[in-house]
């Protein structure tokens, strides 16, 4: 069994549901879910969101968990007088325990959704969520969504500080080498980002069959260089799209988002 084989399993075996089924009332007790369903904006954009609050002590994940986890799913292709539709993250947070790293929220996490509707009337906003929520156990949990987003509304203060919670977006080019290593392939990362209090990074590929490690992060001067272990089913390296790759490096207070990255 390679690496990305035993990965997997333990990340199975982390998630496993409850052995007895959980109840709605249960579920009630643990995780609330609201959609706020926000404004209009002058261009013609919505904004709304998806609220989840956990009671104390559960947690969920952002969309890269991290060693284990359930990233979340937003479907809502079943909706109407809507043409594109956008989920947008808050910058979560960073956890170790027992050298196993978790990245997610607790407490409240709001989802800003941007949308683009057909036409100028309300928009019907139904589908599906799907995402893991953990305390001791965890519980996978499928919900169904239906809402009516108003063509006429106020601004939403709740949402507003929403935004104000997501990754700035990075300046400068990433440079990035993909070249074959024990059971996949490794990913070099450079980039210009300023030194100060970088504590963590993480990056996506696009590509849920590809088990990425904790990245290794070393800073000279102003410069990053990041290294991180991609796991293949195979074991073999596989072609990533360049610009598929993200980039988030964690600091204090705040994160930075780099979106794709350029051969050297």
């Amino acid at each position: 069994m390679n690496r990305f084989m035993r990965k997997m399993a333990l990340a199975a075996l982390a998630l496993s549901p409850l052995p007895t089924q959980v109840v709605a009332t249960e579920l009630d007790d643990i995780l609330q879910v609201t959609i706020r369903p926000g404004w209009r904006a002058a261009d013609g954009t919505h904004i709304a969101a998806v609220q989840l609050k956990l009671a104390p002590g559960w947690k969920t994940y952002w969309r890269q968990p991290g060693d284990t986890g359930i990233p979340p799913k937003f479907n809502f292709t079943q909706s109407s007088n809507l043409d594109l539709l956008e989920v947008l993250y808050p910058t979560p947070k960073i956890t170790w325990q027992d050298q196993t790293r978790t990245i997610g929220y607790q407490g409240q996490v709001i989802f800003p959704i941007v949308v683009q509707p057909s036409t100028s009337a309300d928009v019907t906003l139904q589908g599906q969520i799907e995402i893991g929520v953990c305390e001791k156990i965890c519980i996978p949990v499928s919900l169904e969504i239906s809402a009516r987003l108003p063509a006429r509304g106020p601004k939403d203060s709740v949402i507003e500080a929403a935004f104000q919670t997501l990754p700035k977006a990075g300046l400068g080019k990433t440079i990035c080498t993909f070249t074959p290593a024990a059971d996949g392939m490794q990913l070099s990362l450079t980039l210009q980002h300023p030194p100060n209090a970088i504590h963590d990074v993480a990056i996506e590929l696009g590509n849920s069959q590809l088990w990425i490690e904790t990245p290794t992060i070393q800073g000279v001067g102003d410069a990053l260089y990041i290294t991180a272990n991609i796991l293949t089913p195979s074991g073999n390296p596989v072609a990533v799209g360049r610009g598929d790759v993200v980039t988030t490096i964690f600091g204090t207070e705040s994160a930075t988002e780099y979106r794709g990255c350029q051969g050297s």
